[in-house]
């Protein structure tokens, strides 16, 4: 980093207050360099500038010496406070100091560093579901300003609207070491987006990648970058849609086990006895399928398929096989046998 500087005359400011200002002084503490962080300014060819004062402790009430320094990076390095050294001329002499100040480099670098996403995250089709971006930035850098999330789809279809809680107005800042959370909200369009995921019964399988692209800029006077995030979601059918596909397939494995062995339940069983007990069942099993794989690390594997329980397609076949009993299982792992 290089710094070439421009005289600009004498001014009569007096007033440096933090955090506007930036202080340095030299080693003798004669003289205080203030730096105008609202002065920086990006400038084309990786360039910025900013505006410092230069005053004599000695002769307090006496103008200043203004003057326009240019920073010229060279290499990579992300935007930084850093300790610089600066020399005053005094007659035959000089003194030296030294202040912290910002550099920049406009060189397409992130910034920010997503936190991993180790599965797709659940979207009901039933209403708006609440999205949580963890944003980290990594320290000794500068503090980070979000201000804008544009959101692409790869199926636009699916959605009804994807907003994000950030603008220039009410910025998501991030201090260096530390995340912050960038709230989405997700609204899917229901039955476009059950279409898409009906077919897509393992758990690790997204339905659709979302690509947040977020601006954002280093402060004080950092320029704008765009850092594109994927999001990885499964579209779900909402406690209403796995309602009705549980008790459809309560039914249809009621159904079946009577056709298959003739009764409902066991020996001299009620009916309505029977097909309360198929429903309790299939919702315990419903429940516990949901509580294993959205909570825990376990997968539910049916006929060595990976399946997801809080899908429609295998909600239904659950509630099919565990309502239908062993009578059903036996002539599912049978037709399966024969295709096989």
């Amino acid at each position: 980093m290089s710094f070439s500087t421009l005289p600009l005359g004498t001014d009569t400011r007096s007033d440096f207050v933090a955090p506007r200002f930036l202080l340095g002084q030299t080693d003798d503490q004669a003289f205080q360099l203030y730096v105008d962080v609202d002065s920086i300014q990006q400038l084309r060819f990786n360039a910025f500038t900013f505006t410092v004062y230069l005053s004599n402790a000695k002769e307090a009430g006496r103008a200043s010496y203004k003057f326009q320094i240019t920073g010229n990076p060279t290499g990579s390095f992300q935007d930084a406070p850093v300790g610089v050294s600066f020399h005053v001329k005094t007659g035959p002499g000089s003194v030296a100091g030294r202040i912290v100040l910002p550099v920049y480099n406009a060189t397409k670098t992130n910034l920010l560093v997503p936190e991993k996403q180790n599965e797709p995250a659940y979207v009901s089709v039933s209403g708006v579901t609440p999205y949580q971006l963890r944003l980290g930035n990594v320290v000794d850098t500068l503090p980070v300003s979000v201000t804008d999330v544009a959101v692409g789809k790869a199926c636009p279809k699916c959605w009804s609207h994807v907003t994000a809680g950030v603008n220039d107005k009410s910025p998501l800042q991030i201090d260096p070491g530390s995340t912050a959370t960038l709230p989405i909200d997700l609204s899917p369009n229901s039955m476009p987006a059950l279409l898409q995921g009906a077919l897509v019964i393992k758990s690790d399988v997204p339905h659709d990648t979302l690509s947040a692209t977020v601006t954002y800029h280093t402060v004080p006077g950092g320029a704008d970058r765009k850092q594109t995030i994927p999001v990885l979601v499964r579209f779900g059918p909402g406690l209403f849609g796995l309602a009705l596909a549980l008790c459809g397939g309560v039914a249809l494995g009621v159904v079946a086990r009577y056709l298959l062995s003739g009764k409902l339940g066991r020996d001299n069983e009620r009916a309505v006895h029977a097909i309360l007990t198929a429903f309790v069942f299939a919702l315990i099993a419903e429940f516990i399928g949901i509580m294993l794989t959205s909570y825990g690390n376990s997968k539910l594997i049916l006929f060595g398929m990976d399946i997801d329980p809080r899908q429609l397609f295998p909600a239904f076949v659950l509630a099919i096989l565990v309502s239908g009993g062993s009578a059903v299982v036996s002539w599912v792992k049978d037709l399966f046998g024969r295709t096989a």
